[in-house]
């Protein structure tokens, strides 16, 4: 009777270690021992390059601040990913090239933004499927022996 309550213990063990929690980091998720080794005032662009890789973006409308983003999520199974941790790291550089100001955001920080469902509209007359497809037939016709 024991052996046969073996292998369903062990087909039970293995389904259960299965369900653990897997976590992930994606983008640039910055630790402060890495941030310990930027000092404002002396450390420049290649040495932040260097050491913390390429910046996930640069700064839109002020070339001087890099932007490393990251974020750890776990999931359990076949559920939705959940975010654990969040993190935004802006280094601002002077005009020469050296670390400026480093500011960090956490997941609090952010804004929530409101996505506009509407459709923009545009001008010009709506054609179905088929009047596309009998549109182009029609301008294929005069590719073939035009004048130069």
């Amino acid at each position: 009777m024991q052996t046969a309550r073996l292998p369903l213990i062990i087909a039970l063990a293995v389904a259960l270690a299965a369900c653990g929690a897997r976590k992930d980091i994606r983008g640039n998720y910055l630790t402060e021992t890495q941030l310990s080794s930027i000092t404002v005032g002396t450390t420049d662009r290649e040495t932040v390059h260097r050491t913390l890789g390429p910046p996930s973006t640069e700064g839109t409308f002020d070339r001087h601040v890099w932007y490393y983003i990251g974020r750890q999520t776990e999931e359990w199974g076949f559920f939705k990913p959940e975010i654990i941790d969040q993190k935004v790291v802006a280094i601002y550089f002077s005009d020469k090239g050296v670390v400026e100001h480093i500011q960090k955001y956490a997941e609090g920080d952010a804004r929530a933004v409101e996505i506009v469902e509407r459709e923009t509209p545009t001008s010009g007359n709506k054609i179905g499927f088929f009047e596309q497809i009998l549109g182009n037939l029609g301008a294929l016709g005069g590719l073939g022996g035009g004048e130069l």
